[in-house]
């Protein structure tokens, strides 16, 4: 818990965005939701908010020129910290640099973090509820942030607030999934490339969620020698940071505090599904799955408005029924299924055509040059992330 005798906290709460795309979305339809009741204007007299975000000085200049930059400097101390990108600077790697700085600046003052991503919609009451997390002695507070499409959410709010309530926005993110969002939908024997989260449908306004990637909300090490390696969702990043997972929150439902992600239609559109194979998802736990995320994995989550139904009862116990069935342990004999083999490897061959096709016709239209620097860079992510670099794939403005 909290010290008695400290009066008040600092609270960093950070963001990292460049680009103007990035940074209207921020703008636009981010940060009006943390003005909403309980969020910024929300803090007990025992906080003291510092608002710090991470952008190029073209981007701070877009940033203050804004008039709801005036609204979060009276809510918050804001402090901007420059940073410099090179155009094919990898941006995972650059949010790894940052969100490192700000864990390592945050230690120093010992102020707990709150993570925030550009593309975050938020609930009402999300940072009262944390600041209430850190009152109980948490230090690490978790949320299944699904992603809904921005397009879908923009033309939302255009004919509305951006004051939410939980169940509301839950709500209409389920109703607005983005791509990404609908290929972890459990459907006809088909699951995610990347099942980071699964969902199976409850009803319109509900999903079941075992998740092992979900979105750090809230971080206060208690190591404080420790920083990522690959995200701060990374693994075995969460669990050294506060190796006491009593100390951890993981919100189960939408009854107190929701908080969804945006992205743009014609984003992740490279996702996609596959025949649900235990061995495949178990390759997949392995590669991407630690002791945090295990214990994320453990929870039922439920996204909606949470009205439940009687045939909600049997629709979960399919669910825990389907997720036991991927997580059942391969026998240690040798079985050959050639069928099933090769339609694997066919799968696997046919995803890799398509991805250097969509290159490749980038490339003969003009809409992107190779250089040995980009070619070398592809390598690399290659290797490192073990996944295509898809976001090179956008097109050159």
């Amino acid at each position: 818990m909290m010290p008695k005798e400290v009066k008040t906290i600092n609270i960093h709460i950070i963001n990292i965005v460049w680009g103007e795309k990035y940074i209207n979305t921020f703008l636009n339809l981010s940060l009006p939701t943390q003005f909403a009741p309980g969020n910024l204007t929300g803090f007990s007299s025992k906080v003291t908010p510092h608002y710090i975000i991470y952008t190029t000085k073209e981007g701070q200049t877009q940033i203050t020129s804004a008039p709801i930059f005036e609204k979060l400097k009276k809510a918050a101390l804001v402090e901007f910290k420059l940073i410099t990108l090179k155009k094919n600077d990898c941006p995972f790697d650059a949010m790894l640099k940052y969100h490192s700085d700000a864990i390592k600046t945050a230690n120093v003052t010992r102020s707990p973090l709150i993570i925030l991503s550009p593309d975050s919609i938020l609930s009402k009451g999300v940072f009262s509820y944390l600041e209430n997390a850190l009152h109980k002695g948490k230090r690490l507070v978790a949320v299944c942030s699904a992603r809904m499409s921005l397009e879908k959410y923009r033309a939302i709010v255009e004919k509305g607030s951006h004051d939410w309530s939980p169940q509301d926005l839950a709500k209409t993110a389920i109703n607005n999934l983005h791509h990404r969002g609908k290929c972890l939908i459990l459907n006809d024997g088909h699951i995610s490339s990347h099942p980071s989260q699964l969902y199976w449908q409850l009803d319109a306004n509900n999903l079941y969620v075992r998740a092992f990637h979900l979105h750090p909300l809230l971080i206060w090490p208690q190591k404080k020698n420790m920083l990522p390696t690959i995200s701060v969702d990374g693994k075995k990043f969460l669990e050294k940071i506060c190796p006491n997972l009593s100390a951890w929150d993981v919100i189960i439902d939408c009854s107190q505090a929701a908080l969804f992600e945006i992205s743009s239609d014609d984003q992740f559109t490279e996702d996609f599904t596959h025949s649900a194979d235990p061995k495949r998802f178990q390759e997949w736990k392995q590669s991407h799955a630690s002791k945090g995320h295990l214990y994320f994995a453990k929870h039922s989550i439920i996204l909606g408005d949470g009205n439940e139904k009687p045939e909600w009862k049997e629709l979960i116990q399919n669910a825990k029924q389907t997720l036991r069935y991927l997580e059942k342990k391969q026998s240690t004999k040798l079985k050959l299924n050639f069928k099933t083999m090769s339609l694997s490897i066919c799968k696997n061959i046919c995803n890799i055509i398509r991805w250097y096709a969509q290159l490749s016709f980038l490339v003969l239209t003009g809409k992107k040059k190779l250089t040995l620097k980009k070619i070398r860079y592809h390598f690399y992510f290659l290797f490192k992330y073990h996944t295509f670099p898809k976001h090179t794939l956008k097109n050159q403005k």
